[in-house]
């Protein structure tokens, strides 16, 4: 019975170790429809993959079907973990001499390898292969649709170029460059005091851009000014007020809020680092980041945008820059913001990186979890014969 019970308790351990970490994996959503998809045009969806898990796990996408050769995908390879969701774009361009009609395919999710195992510990992941289902309506007949909404203007000093702002959502098949109008009238409006189109950006069906339009102020006096902005292919228009104030009336002011970096990294892995700026005063802003990377107190790596990102007022935007270590220990990635002659406070994150796995030590660990197994079988081996023992003994006291 002692062994029986030991035996039982041992398998019991195993099970809750192997599976702990046994995880769901969401795709939302479950299905896709592309409607009016011309001939060799375009069309895209996004794709969020979720899991239940904190352990970051490595996963897969492939396509099957006949539309398979039709599916690209942002991102073939990813990890998603519970606190990072993963988002990729899957487009589909039909073959120019496909007929009309309606093809349908499947977009499979799955996990490539295990996640990470905890010192001492054995882990696995089990996930289930997701199928998600795309159909496709292609047409031969070009749509020319779209949405314009959010319009936005906002007061600039004399001098400064007037920032306008908005959506706009191709809703038809082809590629489309919406054209903008505007009229500026000044504060009674009964004069138009300058005129201006756009029409410079191109859009892709059923991609959504935020248009961001500069108009030189130039010749125009401090006070008020009215806009009409008029979406002509997208057939929408709205009246917009706005101030040209004096230099220095608006105060600029931001913050470097923090530098995002995964904790960990293995030796020659790609390790995406994000600097978050906000723009926390009263005009509009164009940011610039610079920092380094230190290892062993030596500067081994400079970080610095190309190019200067615009920051709406009250909003945050991304500094998004790649490192790749060569050597195992701790990097210190730190930076400032520079914008309109000023500049933030440095912030700094930690970056530590895994020595590469010694493989006596994972074959070490193989060993001991494969002697456990043999342990367990022939525990349940001697439970077995045990049982068929005790059994006999029984019938013998019967007859």
């Amino acid at each position: 019975m002692k062994v029986r019970l030991l035996g039982m308790g041992i398998v019991l351990l195993i099970f809750l170790c192997t599976f702990a970490s046994a995880t769901n994996v969401g795709v939302s959503p479950a299905n896709i429809n592309f409607k009016n998809v011309l001939r060799g045009g375009y069309a895209e969806r996004p794709i969020i993959v979720t899991i239940d898990t904190l352990n970051s796990t490595d996963a897969t996408i492939t396509s099957r079907g006949e539309i398979s050769s039709w599916l690209q995908f942002s991102q073939t390879n990813f990890s998603v973990s519970k606190d990072k969701a993963f988002q990729l774009m899957l487009s589909v361009t039909p073959p120019t001499d496909i007929p009309n009609g309606n093809y349908t395919g499947f977009v499979t999710v799955k996990s490539s390898k295990l996640a990470s195992s905890k010192e001492g510990y054995v882990t696995g992941i089990v996930i289930p292969v997701l199928d998600v289902f795309i159909k496709v309506q292609v047409t031969d007949q070009e749509l020319i649709a779209c949405r314009a909404s959010n319009f936005k203007v906002t007061s600039v000093e004399q001098g400064d170029d007037i920032i306008f702002e908005l959506d706009v959502l191709n809703e038809g098949n082809i590629r489309l460059s919406p054209k903008i109008t505007f009229d500026i009238w000044d504060q009674s409006s009964t004069v138009i005091v300058k005129q201006f189109e756009f029409s410079d950006t191109e859009i892709a069906p059923t991609q959504k851009d935020r248009l961001l339009i500069k108009i030189p102020s130039s010749g125009m006096e401090l006070g008020q000014y009215w806009v009409d902005i008029s979406a002509v292919d997208c057939y929408n228009s709205q009246t917009l007020t706005f101030d040209i104030l004096e230099e220095g009336a608006l105060r600029a002011a931001g913050v470097l809020e923090k530098i995002t970096v995964s904790p960990w990294a293995d030796i020659d892995e790609i390790v995406p680092i994000f600097a978050s700026f906000k723009n926390t005063g009263e005009k509009p802003l164009d940011a610039k980041f610079k920092g380094q990377i230190t290892f062993k107190n030596k500067i081994i790596q400079l970080l610095e945008s190309d190019e200067e990102l615009y920051v709406p007022i009250d909003n945050s935007s991304n500094f998004q820059f790649y490192f790749t270590p060569k050597d195992a220990g701790k990097y210190i990635i730190s930076g400032k913001v520079f914008y309109d002659n000023k500049r933030t406070y440095e912030q700094s994150a930690v970056l530590n990186v895994k020595p590469e796995q010694n493989i006596f030590k994972s074959i070490i660990k193989t060993g001991t979890y494969a002697i456990l197994i043999l342990v367990i079988i022939t525990l349940l081996f001697k439970i077995r014969k045990e049982r068929k023992y005790h059994f006999r003994k029984i019938r013998r006291s019967l007859k």
